[in-house]
């Protein structure tokens, strides 16, 4: 805030006149003289809040202020985060009066005389000019940045779009303009049009609490484009609000999911039926349908069909944690659903045509082994499908088709073509990746190994880290009998004994290790930062491998056994949860792990469980501190044992 505000200077200001009245740098100097003495008054302690907010308003209009002799220099960022200040500020007034207005009537009533009704009466009393000294100076601010920065601007339309904080306000405007005309086939009709026109005031107004309000209107223009002549959407955006709002927050807060809608406009239509908010099918309903998608000669066209229904399902997905409509921990184990479904339709038709070719291996069965995320059923938007192929039987045996293959070669082929369909090349992009590396000997070994082999390979050769990986190791494909076996040497690995010494300074180097190769990228890296996910994984893993407990793919199962055994602060388990949302919600709408912006914060808390930001904060806070706790007891736990 400026302290020393130069009065005298300010009123000859030349941008100043009697019509317009006074100039910014008198309005922002008013305004100080005002705080100075609300900050002096008794009670003043309540609002603190709004103290702080009107220093970060006023921080910046000064910067603005200084900035208008050379207006180039000003920054479109620069606007918005002025706007984006003065709205906290507006939310920081009302909630200030939520506190005092209670006290305040206390005194009208009678029912009370004391020295604190009385501060909130006189604190009452300030906040009102005050709050009229803001909004003069932004309205008044903003007024002389349009001013100078687009001059010839007269348009009502372009107005107004600069006010709303527009970088590019003449290219937003012919867009709009190309609506109104009809250009979009969506828009050839008079009625659709009509509807325009009335949502177009609060289209503009909705626009501009975004933090890129050029590129959400581009992204709503490309959809609008897109979209089929017979498909109506500013209608319905007339009969529901809610709607728009609900597009236009996934354009301006969620692009990943956005994009489903530009590479699939038809998926608007289940935007406005609200299908797009309806339950994952059960698997037996998936798995008929993506079959259904699969039929046909031409192979690659079907899984082409099947990648389009998984993204379209995605969509919803995405949709439904934007609008905190479902638990994110929920979305994520729908994700991991709808990941398997995909996967047994393609593995299923990978092995029919394998079958035309080549026949059958005697004796042996192919079973997909998940691990890491998709493993634990906890897949965020982001998340690499980690699987390891396998078969049962013997490796030596040859399939009994007219062109024979050995065990080996015949699975390792197998392995390949599912991996190519689960990635096949959607206009959003691959379905998945899909990470193999985990298998035995990883990269240099076979793409499909006996599960004989796997065994051996696990007691003979494995490091502490592959075994930690198998922790969350779960088969997703394979029948009933194939997934015992697999199960079984999965159980017995992870519960043969162990050195304990051994064991955890192979864990805390490992940590260590990814500390210093791989260090938290920031302050909300829910992964990577100390007391994030990665440290509560480990103490765990070390719990899971050194004392058999809570042996399960499912963190959250696993916690749960390991907190009623008393190994770890079943605080933990508030811990996780809170860290799981944070991460699945961030991949989504915050994925540089930088603080989100202001305009992102409120959408990001209620799609973790949380009314305010702040309150977010302070559980990501309060997490990481147990998160860090629970981690340094593990290894005092063991070190102890181990003594």
């Amino acid at each position: 805030m400026r302290h020393e505000p130069d009065i005298g200077s300010a009123s000859l200001d030349p941008r100043q006149d009697a019509d317009r009245g006074p100039g910014p740098a008198r309005l922002l100097a008013e305004l100080e003289r005002r705080c100075m003495n609300l900050k002096t008054s008794s009670g003043g302690e309540r609002i603190d809040t709004l103290l702080t907010r009107i220093d970060e308003f006023a921080v910046l209009a000064s910067d603005l202020i200084d900035g208008l002799p050379a207006p180039a220099t000003i920054e479109t960022a620069m606007r918005r985060a002025f706007d984006v200040a003065h709205a906290r500020l507006e939310a920081a007034f009302a909630a200030a009066e939520q506190v005092l207005l209670p006290l305040s009537q206390m005194m009208l009533t009678g029912k009370g005389f004391d020295s604190a009704v009385s501060a909130a009466v006189e604190l009452m009393a300030m906040l009102t000019p005050i709050r009229h000294d803001a909004l003069r100076l932004h309205d008044g601010l903003s007024r002389e940045l349009r001013a100078l920065l687009y001059p010839g601007v007269c348009d009502a339309i372009e107005v107004r779009l600069v006010d709303a904080g527009f970088a590019d306000p003449i290219r937003a405007a012919r867009r709009l303009r190309e609506w109104r005309e009809g250009g979009p086939a969506t828009l050839k009709r008079t009625a659709e049009r009509r509807a325009l026109e009335s949502v177009l005031p609060g289209l503009i107004d909705a626009l501009e609490r975004f933090e890129d309000p050029d590129g959400t209107l581009a992204a709503l223009d490309e959809i609008v484009c897109r979209l089929p002549a017979d498909v109506d959407l500013f209608g319905p955006f007339e009969a529901r609000p809610s709607l728009m709002a609900s597009l236009l927050g996934l354009l301006g807060h969620a692009p990943s999911v956005s994009r489903h809608l530009i590479a699939q406009p038809e998926l608007i239509r289940r935007l406005i039926d609200s299908s797009a908010y309806a339950p994952l099918p059960p698997p037996g309903d998936l798995d008929a349908e993506f079959k259904l998608l699969l039929g046909g000669g031409d192979r690659a066209a079907g899984q082409l069909r099947v990648a389009q229904a998984i993204d379209a399902y995605r969509f919803g997905l995405g949709l439904q944690l934007v609008e905190a409509t479902a638990d994110a921990l929920d979305i994520a184990v729908s994700g991991c659903d709808l990941a398997e479904a995909g996967l047994r339709a393609m593995a299923d038709d990978v092995l029919a045509r394998m079958k035309e070719n080549h026949g059958e291996v005697p004796g042996a069965e192919l079973v997909i082994l998940a691990l890491g995320r998709f493993g634990g059923r906890a897949l965020t938007c982001q998340s690499d499908l980690d699987i390891i192929y396998l078969f049962t039987g013997d490796y030596r045996a040859q399939s009994d088709g007219r062109k024979p293959l050995d065990a080996n070669e015949y699975f390792s082929r197998v392995a390949q073509q599912i991996t190519t369909a689960l990635s096949t090349v959607t206009t959003m992009g691959p379905l998945y990746e899909v990470d193999t590396r985990l298998r035995p000997w990883g990269a240099k070994g076979m793409l499909a190994c006996s599960a004989e082999t796997f065994d051996r390979y696990h007691q003979e050769n494995a490091w502490t880290w592959e075994h930690m990986a198998l922790t969350r190791a779960r088969p997703v494909y394979g029948s009933e009998a194939a997934r015992k076996v697999v199960k079984t040497i999965v159980g017995r690995r992870l519960r043969q004994q162990r050195d304990p010494s051994a064991l955890l300074g192979d864990a805390v180097k490992m940590r260590s290790d990814i500390a210093r190769h791989k260090p938290a990228r920031g302050t909300f890296d829910v992964k990577l930062v100390k007391g994030g996910l990665v440290d509560l994984e480990f103490a765990v893993h070390v719990n899971q491998l050194g004392r058999h407990v809570g042996i399960h793919p499912q963190l959250r199962s696993a916690i749960r056994a390991q907190a009623s055994a008393g190994l770890i602060d079943p605080m933990v388990i508030e811990a996780h949860e809170t860290l799981s949302r944070m991460l699945i919600v961030l991949r989504l709408l915050s994925p540089h792990s930088q603080d989100p912006a202001p305009e992102q914060r409120a959408v990001i808390a209620q799609a973790c469980g949380f009314e305010q930001w702040d309150a977010l904060q302070a559980a990501y806070g309060q997490a990481r501190i147990v998160v860090q706790e629970s981690w340094a007891a593990v290894i005092a736990g063991h070190s102890l044992q181990e003594s």
